[in-house]
């Protein structure tokens, strides 16, 4: 078996939060995406993350069949609402549309999820997903624990601190689930959540 690229590890520091707010540099990046609306964490956003996860899957099945080459499937990712600078803070900033995130490898090309659609068998119904590089540059970010539902508040948080260090929330909030949410309780769930930030 080939050795699996893991890019949580190789990029561990974009994925460390804690609850104090912490201003990194991060990489570009690219990732499978799938287009949602409705309910941030509600049904269809349930139903979508099930979807991309299986072409995640997909995807690396034919990296090892066709490349010899695998990687470890990385974790829920989504972006949420419009950009940060038109959202108001107080818990009322919108999280929807949204877009789901599963960040892949560099060999992981657009032509391998054409090839899936065009090898799918009719009636098949692979999801509308697409390639898409993210840069976000410089970021704060915290981790929440508890129900997706307090994203917005510490959302809010996040663009308080930046305030504080002159510095300006811009792009799409970005959330990534540190814990499987299909395993672990609501209550106890671990979101890392961040915003793109650049000097005022």
């Amino acid at each position: 078996m080939p050795a699996r690229v893991d890019l949580v590890v190789l990029r561990a520091a974009e994925y460390a939060a804690t609850r104090s707010p912490r201003v990194l540099g991060t990489t570009p990046a690219r990732y499978l995406t799938l287009d949602g609306e409705g309910k941030f964490g509600g049904p269809e956003f349930e139903e979508r993350a099930a979807e991309i996860h299986r072409l995640l899957q997909q995807l690396r099945e034919r990296a090892i069949r066709e490349q010899g080459k695998d990687f470890r499937p990385t974790p829920q990712e989504a972006l949420a609402g419009p950009p940060c600078s038109s959202n108001r803070s107080g818990g009322g900033a919108p999280l929807a549309p949204w877009k789901l995130l599963r960040r892949i490898p560099a060999f992981v090309r657009t032509g391998d999820l054409t090839a899936l659609w065009e090898e799918a068998p009719a009636g098949a119904g692979l999801p509308p997903a697409r390639i898409e590089e993210l840069r976000e540059g410089r970021c704060i970010q915290s981790v929440h624990v508890g129900p997706v539902d307090g994203v917005t508040q510490v959302a809010d948080r996040l663009r308080r601190a930046a305030a504080d260090l002159d510095l300006v929330p811009h792009g799409r909030l970005h959330c990534a689930w540190l814990s499987d949410p299909g395993r672990t309780p609501r209550e106890r769930g671990r979101i890392l959540v961040r915003v793109p930030v650049k000097a005022r």
